[in-house]
């Protein structure tokens, strides 16, 4: 096990300083995707018994029946609800704008730090880049400085530190790229299921309105 370490890290230390910026990026950006799947694995799961509740039956009683479990479900659907049953006597307008404001601060909520994460995988090739311009001005500083008659083992450091830190940076902007994609995913179906608690909720309160009037 110790052998292996050694090994990789001498491995890694080939690729000159710009490695150790572009493992930072790979760090980072992994403690992101995990924190954010983390939470927004939480949040999709808080309201899902309820929610399966209302898809049966969207009523307006339903809502009534079920106010006590939103109100230990304590997901981002019952705070939604919970806020929303506050002003419903007023207007279904100002309801219906409780209920966006709720779906965006979700959705903010749970899009934390993907820029940041973005920012990273747009970064990381970049140093790779950054690494082959150096690596192959070193390769020439060699080929200078032996006034043009050297072996390929005089060049194999600045070719090292060319290839290494290009495939490191690549490796790494490709994987955050697909973490941020997954990502972004999941948050649609988020705002699609607050969405359609939403309509649920705008709809029992138009049943019930359409009741009254008829009453």
């Amino acid at each position: 096990m110790v052998d292996i370490t050694m090994s990789t890290y001498g491995f890694l230390l080939k690729g000159g300083v710009l490695v150790w910026p572009i493992l930072f990026c790979s760090v980072l950006g992994l403690g992101i995707f995990l924190e954010r799947l983390y939470f927004i694995w939480r949040i999709s799961n808080a309201d899902r018994t309820f929610l399966k509740q209302l898809g049966a039956n969207s009523s307006r009683h339903a809502f009534e029946r079920h106010l006590s479990q939103i109100e230990d479900s304590n997901g981002p659907v019952a705070n939604m609800f919970l806020d929303a049953m506050c002003i419903e006597g007023t207007d279904i307008r100002a309801v219906e704008t409780v209920l966006d404001h709720h779906v965006d601060i979700q959705v903010g909520l749970a899009s934390r730090y993907l820029d940041l994460m973005a920012t990273l995988a747009a970064v990381s090739p970049l140093l790779g880049l950054l690494g082959t311009v150096t690596g192959l001005i070193k390769a020439f500083m060699v080929i200078e400085a032996a006034g043009g008659q050297v072996n390929a083992s005089s060049l194999a450091g600045g070719i090292w530190e060319a290839m290494l830190t290009t495939a490191l940076g690549l490796g790494v902007a490709i994987i955050l790229i697909v973490g941020h994609r997954f990502l972004l995913s999941r948050i649609k179906s988020i705002e699609e299921q607050l969405q359609e608690a939403a309509f649920l909720f705008l709809k029992a309160m138009w049943q019930r309105d359409q009741r009254s009037e008829e009453a």
